[in-house]
């Protein structure tokens, strides 16, 4: 198997390399995709997908296709601007993704493509599985036209499985990058009154996920990356401070969060009780099925 990964500088791709052989990562820069995957330069296609198409020659013998681009939804504010690069680097670079390989000599056999569980939106109490429909929000749209933009290989006959990840949990990167300071301050609490839904994925689950839907050859559509059992904020707020064996008294207002950093709060209190209904029905197998399993393991010297 020949693995193509876009985004794979990422934190979750450079988790995801070691686990495969001789993958390709496409990159804006061989050198620095050289230093933060440790790959020779020879399996590194340096092309801005986001404005152009990968080289076909270089795409003979791919076989399978992990696309993991996405600028990040947490950085900065969110401004016109901002709004325009985050749709365009997810959108626009998979459009430019599906372009290449559609002129590509072969087809991939299997696409496994990011989505996120924005999804679904703000949906408070309701449990949601992956037939259910997309939301209104502005997230919910990207995440659409996101999975949209792979029409074209599923039209060819390519088996794409789109995975709508929630909130990864891991070490050196992702929430935790931002959320572990404060608690081990003793300074974390809850977000307004806690009780909005998280669905949340340990890293190394999602990892196992990715390399699941590679190899399992019935498995297609979409997929929730979260873990069997999101819990509401207060309860992960709990499970912190258990772990780290500090106090979490504070907690922090919605408005006072949006005057810091804009209309992203919105998307920090928005409830979504998400279920990994296909991974289930599938047979895929949780390292960290549980908030407390996945979060003693992250905090561990």
């Amino acid at each position: 198997m020949s693995v193509l990964i876009t985004g794979g500088t990422g934190w979750i791709g450079s988790h995801l390399i070691p686990h495969l052989s001789a993958p390709l990562v496409v990159s804006r820069n061989a050198e620095s995709a050289k230093r933060k995957t440790g790959l020779p330069v020879d399996q590194i296609i340096e092309c801005e997908i986001g404005s152009g198409l990968i080289p076909s020659q270089r795409l003979s013998g791919v076989t399978s296709v992990v696309n993991l681009v996405g600028e990040s939804i947490a950085e900065g504010r969110w401004t016109a601007d901002k709004k325009k690069s985050l749709r365009d680097s997810r959108i626009q670079t998979t459009e430019n993704l599906v372009n290449s390989l559609m002129q590509a000599d072969t087809l991939p056999d299997v696409c496994v493509s990011a989505s996120a569980t924005g999804y679904y939106g703000e949906r408070g109490d309701d449990v949601l599985v992956e037939s259910d429909p997309a939301g209104k929000d502005f997230l919910s749209q990207i995440c659409l036209d996101w999975e949209k933009a792979t029409q074209p290989l599923v039209d060819a006959g390519v088996r794409v499985c789109h995975l709508r990840i929630g909130i990864v949990l891991g070490k050196g990167g992702g929430a935790m990058k931002t959320m572990l300071p404060p608690f081990r301050l003793g300074a974390g609490g809850r977000l307004g009154s806690g009780k909005q839904w998280m669905s949340w994925i340990h890293l190394d689950d999602l990892v196992q996920m990715i390399l699941f839907l590679l190899n399992q050859s019935a498995c297609t559509g979409p997929f929730n990356g979260t873990s069997p059992n999101p819990v509401r904020n207060n309860q992960f707020t709990k499970a912190m401070g258990a772990a780290l064996g500090r106090p979490t008294f504070m907690f922090v207002p919605q408005t006072a969060l949006r005057i810091a950093i804009g209309e992203f709060a919105n998307f920090l209190f928005a409830s979504q009780r998400v279920l990994p209904s296909a991974f289930e029905n599938a047979g895929f197998t949780y390292q960290f099925p549980d908030i407390e399993s996945a979060l003693a393991d992250i905090v561990a010297p």
